[in-house]
């Protein structure tokens, strides 16, 4: 997928410039790190959601070419906040983070299971209880998911992060105890039946 977006440096500021740039399907925007200055930005509505869309809710590396006084620069971010109108759904501001690449950072990564559980058999429903995950890495290195067996997953049982930690190969940084998946009893089912049921 081409993760690349274009965006043009902008030196008015304020809620009226800001609408005239979204009256020409551009979208405000700002471009900040640690190791940069705070740059005000446009960048164009449709590629913008295109881009969103393509990338779903995974964190991934953009290039953004930030273009202004006749020069052309790239730099890696990432899409920290995208602030939407509660009821036109129209993009108000975007948030940029450039990244440096020789520091790890915090993403949210979507979780995928795999397998059928042995509860899910026996009836039982499963639950995907946490859909991302917080993961610790270099930018260069974002996994584009967690991937979870859940095949062993019994009526009653669960999956939490600890069990986690030691079988995917990155850093897991939320709490150890949080529950990511678990397999429950069907409505209406009593303890006796989903013991009847693991017998």
């Amino acid at each position: 997928m081409d993760i690349e977006l274009v965006a043009q440096t902008r030196m008015k500021r304020g809620k009226g410039p800001a609408r005239a740039l979204r009256r020409d399907e551009m979208v405000p925007a700002v471009l900040y790190g640690p190791k940069a200055e705070t740059v005000s930005l446009s960048v164009p509505r449709q590629r913008l959601e295109r881009l969103l869309r393509d990338m779903g809710e995974e964190s991934k590396l953009l290039r953004l070419t930030v273009e202004g006084d006749g020069t052309a620069e790239m730099k890696q971010v990432l899409i920290r906040e995208v602030q939407v109108h509660p009821v036109r759904r129209r993009f108000l501001h975007v948030d940029f983070y450039e990244v440096p690449l020789d520091h790890p950072i915090v993403v949210e990564v979507p979780v995928e299971l795999l397998g059928e559980p042995v509860g899910v058999k026996k009836g039982g429903t499963l639950n995907l209880i946490q859909r991302m995950l917080s993961v610790r890495c270099l930018p260069g290195e974002i996994p584009e998911k967690v991937q979870v067996d859940v095949s062993k997953l019994d009526i009653g049982s669960s999956i939490q992060v600890e069990q986690l930690r030691t079988i995917v190969p990155f850093e897991l940084t939320d709490d150890g105890g949080m529950a990511v998946v678990n397999v429950v009893a069907p409505e209406g089912t009593g303890k006796e039946d989903a013991e009847a049921a693991e017998e």
